[in-house]
């Protein structure tokens, strides 16, 4: 069911921060780095550029700059400054994403747990055919000529004419 699930709802998209963290994001920028002296004018300018391009980035994204800013630099950053560090920034991995390596782990650990049972001498059991094609590739089954899949070490081959004749004899 989970995989179904993974397979048939798609990754909500990316939604860009409010206004508010855009605020919260250059406040605390700016209440921890200090600014290049500069005239209102320019400062203004350059405020509006930061939040007009920083405006597309998501919530998470800026709480990364932030920080990162925080961090690396002396100075408010730029907005080349501000666009490498977000260039770092990796969104969190889809829901959809890590259901469906959980359904692949979970069939991984299946497989190795059939694939010892077998190649201890256990019954085959009811599994894939993809299963039984990777153990008789890797040696621990067989295929007959009539398509029926064995255990390699419990079978012997056909019986021979002379192991027939042996058996009636005795």
């Amino acid at each position: 069911m989970l995989r179904r699930w993974a397979e048939t709802t798609s990754p909500s998209p990316p939604v860009p921060a409010t206004a508010d963290q855009l605020v919260d994001c250059l406040e605390t920028m700016e209440a921890n780095l200090p600014r290049q002296r500069m005239d209102d004018r320019s400062g203004q300018i350059k405020a509006n550029t930061i939040a007009t391009v920083l405006s597309e980035y998501t919530g998470e994204a800026l709480a990364f700059l932030t920080y990162q800013a925080i961090r690396r630099l002396r100075w408010f950053p730029s907005v080349r400054e501000c666009l490498d560090i977000l260039a770092e920034y990796r969104r969190p991995e889809p829901e959809q994403q890590i259901a469906l390596r959980l359904c692949q782990d979970y069939q991984t650990e299946q497989f190795d747990r059939w694939f010892a049972n077998v190649s201890a001498g256990h019954p085959i059991g009811d599994v894939p055919e993809q299963w039984q094609r990777i153990a008789v590739e890797r040696g621990v089954l067989r295929r007959l000529p009539g398509g029926s899949i064995v255990i390699r070490s419990k079978y012997h081959g056909p019986v021979k004419p002379y192991q027939a004749a042996e058996a009636k004899a005795a």
